[in-house]
């Protein structure tokens, strides 16, 4: 892990949005920057930002301002700092930014909008509804690494110097130049789809940490829980539908279909009413859009929905129509 990388952590825990597997990394790498095993140096505006600030912060308190800091740890963490190690604390505790930081570059899609983005080294990336990635402007050290939220399908450009790497909930995924996929739409579970190439993956951050290898029509199942990664042969097609946009069903249970379309859209869809069990769907779909898809069902199903948010729709059941 490099230091945007903990930055980017250090920010989801700053605005209350890191897992308690992050917030366990966070400690990890704290642990290891104390033991003097990772060394970031500060870059000289680094060190000058941070001087401006704790002077800020303590000329505030002179003046009797309320400031919610502790001066103890401004300057145990500021000792530590400035002899080469980490800024990314005071970074986002207290809004300094970075320079690395400003460089990375954000790519979002929405509930319905997938995106295929190119990024600094010419690979490209495909992601899903919902997802997220952050990588910087160019990819410079001795390896190419981005953060992922979601699910996104790689081809990456072939570089033995530098090796592709993905971190996303936890999980580090690492390749020379190959096509994958990942998917951490699920809280608990990080899957990590093989189409060319070897993969290599592990819920271990820490430099030097030993690599799962996946091969080519192979899944790797993450558990941020338990720590297992479970690696089996997968019908690749089948795993890589949503990229090719298309869902089939034949005679497949009412509610084992809306499952199936949650997941491809990463969104929850919570259906409410009791299901008819002979309810069955036969159809397929492809290039269609989550409510392009719905209308589709109520020709099938009677039924009605309303939106929650961005990632929840409650369905109203009523009956089956054939």
């Amino acid at each position: 892990m490099n230091k945007e990388i903990f930055i980017a952590l250090l920010k989801k825990q700053a605005n209350g949005k890191a897992s308690p597997e992050e917030l366990d990394q966070i400690k990890q790498i704290f642990d290891l920057i104390q033991r003097r095993e990772i060394d970031w140096p500060l870059s000289p505006a680094e060190e000058l930002a941070l001087k401006n600030n704790v002077k800020r912060k303590i000329d505030e308190r002179k003046k009797g301002n309320q400031v919610s800091f502790n001066p103890l740890i401004i300057f145990k963490w500021a000792a530590v700092l400035l002899i080469g190690f980490s800024l990314t604390y005071f970074l986002f505790s207290y809004g300094l930014g970075s320079k690395a930081d400003q460089e990375w570059v954000e790519k979002v899609t929405s509930q319905t909008q997938k995106g295929t983005f190119t990024l600094p080294d010419g690979s490209t990336v495909f992601l899903n509804t919902n997802s997220r990635i952050r990588f910087p402007i160019n990819f410079s050290g001795d390896k190419r690494e981005v953060i992922l939220e979601g699910e996104g399908f790689f081809n990456v450009v072939k570089n033995k110097e530098k090796p592709f790497e993905v971190v996303t909930n936890g999980v580090l995924t690492r390749v020379l130049g190959t096509s994958f996929n990942i998917n951490a739409a699920n809280e608990e579970l990080v899957e990590v789809v093989v189409a060319s190439g070897k993969v290599g993956v592990t819920n271990d951050l820490t430099k030097g940490a030993s690599l799962n290898l996946i091969d080519p029509n192979q899944k790797a199942t993450i558990n941020r829980i338990n720590k297992e990664v479970h690696v089996e042969e997968i019908d690749i097609e089948e795993e890589l539908a949503w990229k090719a946009e298309k869902m089939s069903f034949d005679f497949v249970p009412f509610e084992d279909v809306i499952a199936t379309i949650g997941s491809m859209y990463h969104i929850e869809i919570e259906i409410r009413g009791d299901v008819d069990e002979s309810c069955t769907i036969r159809s397929t779909y492809s290039n269609k859009s989550l409510y392009s898809i719905l209308y589709g069902l109520k020709n099938i199903v009677d039924f009605d929905w309303e939106k929650v948010d961005e990632r929840k729709i409650i369905l109203n059941y009523k009956s089956c129509i054939n």
